[in-house]
């Protein structure tokens, strides 16, 4: 009798590399996770992550990405060890693309099924509380949050045809 290997991988980032501690049950099957961000997305909504029978593959199982570029503009540029500091923290963020600081800017591209910006914005605050306070730059992403929970809500309404619900 011969064994069969599988490999256990993240349903949401594909990583092989998980953390068994890291385990979600949805529909009677157990997932595990590289990371609690990839958790985290996935118990947001596992649809985007996992197919329906009825309703086919979700987008992830179709290898969809879902790309973004933003502009986080700073209250001033930044100094070499925060621009290190923040870079080196974003990296470690499933979905990062790219980033690229140019003066008090920064661009940044990512998978938004993997992280948002608000993901992207909380790093940047815990590395570097209080650049950005202005009540405009917050009614700005506030519409970019809601934007971008709205797109993956409807992702995530998984549909026979793979239009939208």
């Amino acid at each position: 009798m011969s064994e069969i290997e599988f490999t256990i991988h993240c349903p949401v980032c594909s990583m092989t590399i998980i953390n068994r501690s890291l385990l979600f049950s949805f529909q009677g099957i157990d997932h595990y996770f590289c990371s609690s961000q990839c958790l985290g997305r996935f118990k947001d909504r596992p649809h985007l992550f996992v197919g329906d029978p009825q309703r086919g593959l979700s987008p992830k199982q179709k290898k969809q990405t879902v790309f973004k570029k933003r502009k986080i503009r700073f209250s001033k540029a930044l100094d070499a060890e925060l621009t290190a500091a923040i870079t080196e923290s974003l990296q470690s963020l499933m979905g990062i693309e790219a980033l690229v600081f140019e003066g008090q800017d920064l661009y940044v591209t990512y998978d938004l099924l993997q992280v948002s910006l608000e993901n992207i914005e909380n790093i940047i605050e815990q590395v570097a509380i209080s650049l950005r306070d202005g009540l405009v730059d917050k009614i700005k992403r506030g519409v970019i949050h809601y934007s971008e929970e709205c797109e993956l809500d409807n992702l995530a309404h998984l549909t026979r045809d793979g239009g939208c619900h």
